[in-house]
């Protein structure tokens, strides 16, 4: 850009070596193409798979390796696995035994063999720990119910249940994959449309479609077939965190989806089930062809255990601490009930064991947990320990934000996703413009304007008509400010963009490409040319097409099925996107006028003009790209809304660090696919409860 100031500076009349003109020009034609095809190049995806099958194993192998991941973070086993038991759910809470038998033997196909696996009774469900995936083959119809209290280490079992079935998983097999149900609204989507459109933004390449002579389900995306094929295992995680007024509509909507002979598993609080259970005409409304299990709270010497080996071990000063504590662990004190269960342990062990780098005596006493006349009830103990995790998690670790600021921005999330988004327990980062609102439309709006318009801007000193040179810019800013104000109202609706690459292939360049660059050059060539004459309007039309072409044959890849792609990941990808299409729309409106210089002069043209043809096209190149840019993905309004809230005191400045850094080093946050969500809905409730 230097450069091209310097030549447009020459063609104003200032005496310099042409050759500085024509090196000048010569570093534009080449050096920003060049700039183009290198960022273009790290859009490149795998090849597509032949099979559905093919599909499935690519997809089993992402979803394991970002299991095996977040089993990590979590530190399910540190200091050791802590095992959850369980045994059969009531009886009139889910389907009787010997219907289960006779559904699953009337299926067809179904062999004799299977039946060996059945468990003779629902007692035969009885287990603990990794037994889960066991437990799970024991099910004539392969649907389970999980019910347990809060806490108890539902989402946890999950993950082993899920990284069991992985691991004995057979080619072409079913994978399971884990859905938060808080995030679904029964009475807006099917759950067949909302699990294809969860598995889409968690793995965007299967956003691919697939060809009618590869699959039974016809032209549909690839999460689609999935679903239609069955080659996806559902893991429901968490009716009861669908509003009350939909949980009986949910499972209602579950069953008429998934078919008996779909295999699934679902997990609810107890009470809450069975309140769902229940419709308003007085009838029972089971979860077809399943059985249940229901978890046990943990036991007392294994709690105990667990607490005083993750504070050194058994005769450590730290582990002593514990020792009045765990002695009324078997008793129904409050601490009793509240330690309880894993959560209660996790959060238990963050506030008051410490960390190799600190020292017993900045810690507080976890015998204050005994004091009844302080914490009379359960639940004044669980607002304790949820009121101080927080603080604990930010007390150790390299601290680049302070607790009170971890407090803060916490809070302001909890009550973003509670108020704006009407609880959904996903954090996703391109949904924080949604809080600014009509705010947000008119920054963005103007933010694009200014930027749009600054190479015109710059230009204005260089002019000799100063009054023209505002008036043009005015004029500029104002022509991105509408279009993008525009685009910005619709942000929240939007999705992240995946990676870009060009490519003549496929049916988006033929039509959008060709097709509108033929009909606009078609259009604006015969305005122009019934003012100027023939050749100019077809010099106009050939020039005002030729962007169109570049820019139609910009088309969307995306990562590879077997690999994690995280919230950063994801940002990281549509921020590539805003950038490449801003410098392609530039490139465009450049080679544009180049174009039609060389066809109007021909190429004797003086290497200083067709640089400054080159600028000119470049200014009202890049409005048009930052539009394109501003339309196929979501960054610019992220960062709008990030850089003001930020202003505000709401978040930290590096926000998507903190962010990766609650989940990946304090605890507070896990990871689900493409989103962060709070370590447990309680933690978030207890923040929107307690927001100033």
């Amino acid at each position: 850009m230097a450069g091209a100031f310097l030549v447009w500076y020459i063609t104003r009349g200032h005496r310099v070596a042409s050759l500085i003109a024509a090196v000048t020009a010569f570093t534009l034609l080449l050096g920003i193409p060049a700039a183009v095809i290198a960022v273009l190049r790290l859009g490149k995806s795998g090849p597509t798979p032949a099979r559905l099958e093919d599909v499935a194993d690519q997809l089993a192998r992402g979803v394991h390796q970002q299991w095996e991941t977040e089993a990590q973070v979590r530190r399910l086993n540190d200091p050791f696995p802590l095992s959850v038991e369980w045994v059969a759910a009531e009886a009139d809470l889910v389907e009787s035994w010997p219907h289960l038998k006779e559904l699953a033997g009337d299926w067809p196909g179904q062999s004799p063999e299977a039946t060996f696996t059945w468990a003779a009774s629902p007692r035969g469900l009885a287990g603990s720990g990794g037994e889960i995936a066991q437990v799970f083959e024991r099910v004539p119809t392969r649907r389970l119910v999980i019910l347990g209290e809060s806490g108890s280490g539902k989402t946890v079992l999950f993950i082993r249940f899920l990284l069991a079935l992985l691991k004995n998983r057979t080619s072409g097999g079913p994978v399971p994959v884990l859905f938060s149900l808080a995030a679904w609204d029964p009475v807006r989507q099917d759950l067949y449309t909302w699990m294809a459109d969860e598995l889409i933004r968690d793995h965007p390449a299967l956003r691919a479609l697939v060809p009618a002579d590869l699959s039974p389900a016809g032209t549909v995306t690839q999460a689609r077939a999935l679903l239609a094929e069955r080659l996806i295992l559902p893991i429901l995680d968490g009716l009861d965190e669908v509003p009350q007024a939909m949980r009986a509509r949910a499972l209602d909507n579950i069953n008429q989806v998934l078919p008996a002979g779909q295999p699934l598993v679902l997990s609810s609080r107890t009470a809450e089930y069975r309140s769902a259970l229940a419709t308003p005409a007085g009838t029972t409304l089971l979860l077809n062809g399943a059985a249940g299990i229901r978890l046990l709270p943990l036991d007392p010497a294994k709690a105990a255990a667990y607490l005083e080996r993750d504070a050194g071990g058994s005769g450590t000063g730290a582990a002593n601490r514990w020792r009045r504590v765990t002695a009324s662990l078997s008793t129904d004190t409050p601490v009793s009930q509240a330690l309880s269960t894993p959560l209660g342990l996790f959060l238990a062990r963050t506030i008051y064991n410490p960390r190799p780098d600190e020292q017993i005596v900045a810690l507080p006493d976890p015998s204050e947990l005994i004091d009844q006349a302080r914490f009379p009830t359960r639940q004044d103990i669980d607002t304790h320990l949820f009121a101080a995790f927080i603080p604990a998690a930010y007390r150790h670790h390299p601290v680049r934000w302070s607790a009170q600021q971890a407090q803060r921005t916490f809070t302001f999330l909890a009550g973003h996703l509670q108020d704006t988004l009407d609880g959904t327990p996903d954090l996703a980062w391109w949904q924080l413009s949604k809080v600014l609102r009509h705010f947000q439309e008119i920054t963005v709006g103007l933010t694009v304007g200014l930027i749009g318009s600054l190479p015109l801007l710059l230009l204005v000193p260089f002019e000799g008509d100063l009054a023209a040179g505002i008036t043009s810019w005015l004029v500029l800013v104002m022509l991105c400010l509408v279009p993008a104000t525009m685009l910005a109202s619709s942000a929240g609706r939007r999705k992240p963009s995946s990676a870009i690459r060009w490519s003549w292939k496929g049916k988006s360049w033929f039509t959008v490409g060709l097709s509108f660059g033929f009909l606009f050059g078609l259009i604006f060539g015969s305005l122009v040319g019934s003012t100027y004459g023939f050749r100019t309007g077809l010099i106009s039309g050939l020039a005002g097409g030729l962007p169109f072409v570049v820019l139609g044959g910009l088309r969307s890849v995306h990562p590879d099925l077997d690999k994690t792609v995280g919230p950063g990941v994801i940002l990281a990808r549509d921020r590539r996107t805003f950038c490449v299409l801003t410098v392609a729309g530039g490139l465009a409106g450049a080679l544009a006028s180049v174009l039609a210089t060389l066809l109007e002069l021909g190429f004797g043209v003086d290497p200083a003009g067709l640089a400054g043809r080159f600028l000119f096209g470049l200014v009202f190149g890049i409005p048009v790209g930052l539009l394109i840019g501003l339309a196929r993905s979501v960054w610019v309004d992220f960062l709008v809304a990030r850089i003001r809230l930020a202003l505000l005191g709401h978040l930290p400045w590096r926000f998507m660090t903190f962010l990766a850094d609650a989940h990946e080093r304090r605890g507070v946050l896990r990871q689900v696919g493409a989103v962060y969500q709070f370590r447990h809905i309680d933690l978030q409730r207890h923040l929107t409860r307690h927001q100033p």
